[in-house]
């Protein structure tokens, strides 16, 4: 996953319906825009987007988000030019923050630090590749700037998992989930919703491990991925609860799998 930097100048383009996009994101965990992209081909499904209004003051960092189509050409943004004929390229992308400029902005003024200093923060235009190590520190003060969690997007670990089953010692074992259900996306907006405390339990890892344990929890789906058909469009607030492993794994005890509640209730019968 690379991360990307788009940009957006109210003088140039008025964002007319920004107000209803902010309120998509607070009612539904995300808002579906397309976005220039300037000539930057190499945007792909899945990458990271962070989106800085430059112009007049305030200036500064206003969203973040996820591409959810790769680079396509389009008419123009600018009317003039398309008058002309002229074409622009596009990505297509879920805000999964979206702030109100004249309320509440990341300020350019944060971005003057040192290790943000291999980047240009006023580009003529969208889709410049923010480096790794950069981004990552974006992604931390943004997350403390919002007064939320730091997410790690971590897949090494099979978010669906299935007890039920025997395998044979060292056969080759295949997990294969939807993309869209296993994406980033989907976690982040789940997390930012609902927090990095499992849903059953209550336990937390930074609070145990410490800052190893720092943005790290599963994710469940509430319904089965083997429930659910190709068409279905996954809800991260509605379909997904943040829990931890254990949680998890005694949830898929069975077939289907347990709810929340009924995990709650055997932990109380326990005690």
């Amino acid at each position: 996953m690379s991360t990307y930097l788009f940009t957006w100048n109210r003088a140039r383009w008025p964002w007319t319906h920004l107000q209803d996009s902010v309120a998509d994101v607070k009612n539904n965990g995300f808002c579906s825009e397309s976005w220039s992209c300037g000539v930057t081909k190499k945007i792909r499904i899945g990458d990271r987007a962070f989106l800085i209004k430059l112009g007049g003051e305030p200036r500064g960092i206003v969203a973040s988000g996820w591409v959810t189509r790769g680079v396509y050409r389009d008419r123009h943004w600018d009317k003039m030019k398309y008058a002309k004929g002229q074409a622009a390229q596009y990505v297509d992308l879920h805000w999964d923050t979206l702030l109100d400029p004249d309320v509440n902005i990341f300020p350019r003024a944060r971005l003057g630090d040192k290790i943000y200093s291999d980047m240009c923060w006023e580009p003529r235009a969208s889709g410049v590749r923010i480096p790794d190590e950069v981004a990552v520190q974006l992604e931390m003060d943004w997350a403390l700037f919002l007064n939320r969690p730091f997410v790690v997007n971590d897949f090494s670990y099979a978010d669906e998992i299935d007890v039920t089953k025997n395998y044979v010692e060292g056969a080759a074992r295949q997990i294969t989930v939807n993309v869209h259900e296993r994406s980033a996306e989907a976690r982040t907006v789940c997390i930012n919703h609902f927090g990095l405390n499992c849903c059953a339990c209550g336990f937390n890892f930074e609070k145990t491990y410490g800052k190893i344990g720092s943005g790290f929890i599963h994710v469940h789906h509430l319904k089965s991925l083997s429930e659910i058909g190709k068409n279905y469009r996954l809800n991260p607030i509605d379909d997904l609860r943040p829990v931890c492993p254990n949680c998890h794994a005694m949830l898929h005890r069975r077939k289907p799998a347990y709810s929340i509640d009924e995990l709650k209730q055997a932990m109380k019968r326990k005690k």
